[in-house]
């Protein structure tokens, strides 16, 4: 059984899909090339902000959206091995699947950029393009990643979501982080962390030149969570993608309408702005 949105709110109906044992939540919105949308970990389709599918649609999109297993709307399981990235790339190929989705452009951001690059590795024929934002960490780069992300796991799971969510929103700047951490599940967090992170086998980047789909990156600097090394890595491994270097961590949120439209131009194969 779904469980309902966090605050109590009841939803009589809310669309979803039965995928490898959990139900997950998706939204439909719009018309046209069809975009599969993936949050980042902590994120949901509530919390996003800059890859807006409204705006998506606004511009002649088929977006689907989803909550990835553990997140948001969708069931959770407590097994690490579910939430590795080959699971939750067989998630999202599950989830196309079941709502008829032959092909589709996929747009992810950070977690949900590295299940689309692995989509793109196990299921090479079902990606029409990817568009990856803030890619996640990779190698020696999942250290800071495993730092922070362990010791939040760690703090959920011996005090609760509330007080880990209003500790760290105590910190300077982590007022987002912590109403993020506050719609959590305490007992799908720490699978979830755990078995992308720490137990799961690591991302195969070695094998990122075997992916041809059209590629469109967007990184920016100064960011541990999401060094723009990834996206550099990305660029020179993937044949024909490009990158696009914002000047900060904060550009797109401020800018969601350029970034919409850049991606709808990418998907609609208008797209010549960025060179590589």
């Amino acid at each position: 059984m779904l469980r309902p949105p966090f605050g109590g709110r009841k939803v009589s109906v809310m669309p979803s899909v039965r995928v490898r044992g959990v139900r997950l939540y998706f939204e439909e919105h719009g018309s046209g090339p069809c975009v599969l949308t993936a949050h980042g970990m902590l994120g949901s389709v509530a919390s996003t902000t800059v890859m807006s599918a409204a705006k998506l649609a606004a511009n002649g999109l088929r977006v689907i959206a989803y909550d990835a297993r553990g997140h948001g709307l969708s069931d959770h399981t407590e097994r690490y091995e579910d939430y590795s990235w080959s699971a939750l790339a067989e998630d999202m190929h599950q989830l196309m699947n079941a709502l008829g989705i032959e092909r589709a452009a996929i747009c992810g951001t950070s977690m949900g950029a590295g299940v689309a690059l692995m989509l793109a590795l196990t299921q090479p024929t079902r990606v029409e393009r990817l568009i990856l934002r803030s890619p996640p960490p990779f190698a020696e780069d999942l250290r800071p990643a495993r730092r922070r992300m362990g010791a939040l796991a760690s703090m959920c799971r011996y005090l609760g979501v509330s007080l880990t969510a209003g500790i760290v929103g105590m910190l300077p700047g982590n007022a987002e982080q912590a109403r993020m951490i506050s719609t959590q599940r305490r007992a799908a967090l720490l699978p979830a962390i755990r078995g992308l992170l720490f137990d799961g086998a690591p991302f195969p980047t070695e094998r990122l030149g075997e992916i041809h789909a059209p590629t469109l990156i967007f990184g920016h600097p100064d960011d541990a969570m999401h060094p723009l090394r990834s996206g550099e890595l990305i660029r020179d491994s993937i044949p024909g993608a490009s990158l696009h270097v914002a000047g900060s961590a904060q550009h797109w949120k401020q800018n969601s309408d350029e970034f919409c439209n850049l991606v709808t131009s990418f998907i609609k194969a208008e797209y010549s702005g960025l060179v590589r």
